[in-house]
């Protein structure tokens, strides 16, 4: 009876686990339609270039005035003004979003390494978030604007900033691990989720709603990616209207993101991977140009998502062996 009783104990024990990580995945805002095994470095890395893209976002809209809508200058004036703000919270939201591992912020793991590059992010994010708050409107009104006295103090933050998120990555990840294929091919499996989720909300979907549907994808993650039927793009439909400017912004910004990882990181596959395509790069290129090509003209969410998920995702993991 005791023997009985200790099984029946460790049978609660195991199912009470089991469900309480299904609630932490399904309350998880980081679930996609492919869910990768990831270390530390890669999550970090991506992190940071996200942030990265954020910055170029700002220094656009603030010093260069450009704007992706078709609105009257007034109304885009007031698009440019909010969005320059959405990217600066989201720069900030990005370091301070929590290692899932170590239940660490970002921030607090580069201080760990650096305390000096942590503060001076936290501080300098801080005071272009000030000067933005209080330039940002004048700076956007301006359809040529020249680089004032004020412009280019922003620069400099900007740069600065830039400057810092690269400490960043040397001070947390060797060098090694930065160059390694796989850890940057899940960086890009990532930034293709990013890509995703901003284009998706974009276009006004609710992120429960997005989440949703890749849940609901019928997705062959080790498809033979010769497949034709895998290979041919959905015709792209009408354009779509954008409901969420800074998004959209976040979507192009991630495609050009995805582009550089691929020239620099991703020329050739993992040495002792076998079955890797010998024009990977080629293959990657041509479904991240395919990519920017529907964005930019405002295609259907459904091509963004079959490129995403039928694709980019299982080329990564057929030809850098991540899981």
């Amino acid at each position: 009876m005791r023997a009985n009783h200790h099984l029946f104990e460790i049978l609660v024990v195991c199912t009470m686990s089991i469900l309480m990580t299904l609630v932490m995945i399904a309350a998880s805002p980081s679930t996609y339609g492919h869910t990768f095994s990831q270390n530390e470095n890669s999550l970090f890395l991506t992190r940071v270039a996200q942030a990265h893209s954020q910055l170029n976002l700002i220094e656009n809209l603030v010093l260069n005035g450009t704007s992706t809508t078709t609105a009257t200058n007034n109304n885009s004036n007031n698009n440019n003004a909010k969005s320059v703000q959405a990217h600066v919270m989201q720069t900030i939201a990005l370091l301070n979003e929590k290692d899932p591992v170590n239940n660490f912020t970002w921030s607090q793991e580069i201080a760990e390494k650096n305390q000096r590059v942590a503060k001076d992010l936290a501080r300098e994010l801080n005071d272009l978030k000030i000067s933005l708050s209080q330039d940002t409107p004048t700076t956007a009104i301006n359809n040529k604007p020249s680089l004032s006295n004020n412009n280019s103090v922003i620069q400099d933050k900007i740069d600065k900033l830039g400057g810092l998120l690269d400490e960043a990555i040397s001070a947390r990840v060797n060098k090694d691990a930065v160059n390694n294929s796989t850890n940057q091919a899940l960086v890009l499996a990532n930034i293709g989720n990013e890509i995703f989720y901003s284009y998706g909300q974009a276009l006004g979907f609710p992120y429960p709603k997005l989440a949703n549907m890749v849940a609901t994808m019928k997705l062959n993650v080790n498809s033979n990616n010769n497949n034709s039927n895998n290979n041919k793009i959905p015709a792209m439909a009408n354009k779509v209207n954008i409901a969420n400017e800074s998004q959209y912004q976040n979507a192009k910004a991630y495609v050009k993101q995805a582009q550089e990882i691929v020239s620099k990181y991703l020329k050739s596959p993992a040495s002792n991977n076998k079955n890797a395509a010998p024009d990977i790069q080629l293959q990657l290129n041509k479904v991240i140009s395919q990519l920017k090509m529907t964005i930019d003209n405002k295609g259907s969410f459904s091509t963004v998502m079959h490129l995403i998920h039928i694709q980019l995702h299982p080329r990564l993991i057929a030809n850098y062996k991540i899981t």
